[in-house]
């Protein structure tokens, strides 16, 4: 059990590393577009039509996944944070953030993917592309914080995952007391 709470937990690192990235990099596009647009406007009077839509894309993409990379790094708003050297409540906020996520995000992703499937007859006006790549951003940051929610019970069970949630918890509490 300890083999696999472990090797869920590297799953949820990986995935979280590649998430963070495109995140990042849907910022950085966003930012680029948006300057883009600001040029076109006041140098050349004549912005591309595309540039708002597909800004709006990529903050949407951006911000889900951020939020996923969020949840996974305890960076997320919560009620309470657990001082970390306190091993149980460590282990309740295990539990707490694992139910919690899954009472909320569960019924999110029942209900998300039959609006994507909606979504793919439909056509953006801007970019003339199915707004279903959009709207596969809420099923994509739900799964991965669910994934995250059940990587993270692994702390009830193995000292390696216990370590890192440990870990997150204890940045957080350093960068709440600057």
């Amino acid at each position: 059990m300890i083999k696999i709470a472990d090797a869920l937990y590297a799953l949820s690192e990986l995935l979280n590393g590649i998430a963070r990235r495109i995140a990042a990099f849907c910022f950085l596009g966003m930012l680029s577009v948006m300057m883009l647009q600001v040029v076109a406007r006041y140098i050349f009077a004549s912005p591309p039509f595309w540039t708002e839509e597909l800004a709006r894309w990529l903050m949407v993409w951006g911000g889900l996944l951020g939020a996923s990379c969020a949840f996974h790094t305890h960076a997320d708003p919560a009620m309470v944070h657990p001082p970390a050297q306190v091993i149980w409540r460590q282990k309740v906020q295990a539990v707490a953030r694992f139910v919690g996520s899954w009472v909320f995000f569960a019924p999110v992703l029942y209900f998300a993917l039959p609006y994507v499937e909606r979504q793919i007859g439909r056509t953006s006006e801007g970019l003339e592309v199915s707004t279903a790549w959009m709207a596969s951003a809420l099923p994509v940051a739900v799964g991965l914080i669910l994934l995250h929610g059940l990587a993270g019970l692994g702390a009830l069970i193995s000292p390696n995952v216990l370590a890192r949630e440990t870990s997150y918890a204890e940045e957080f509490e350093s960068n709440m007391k600057e």
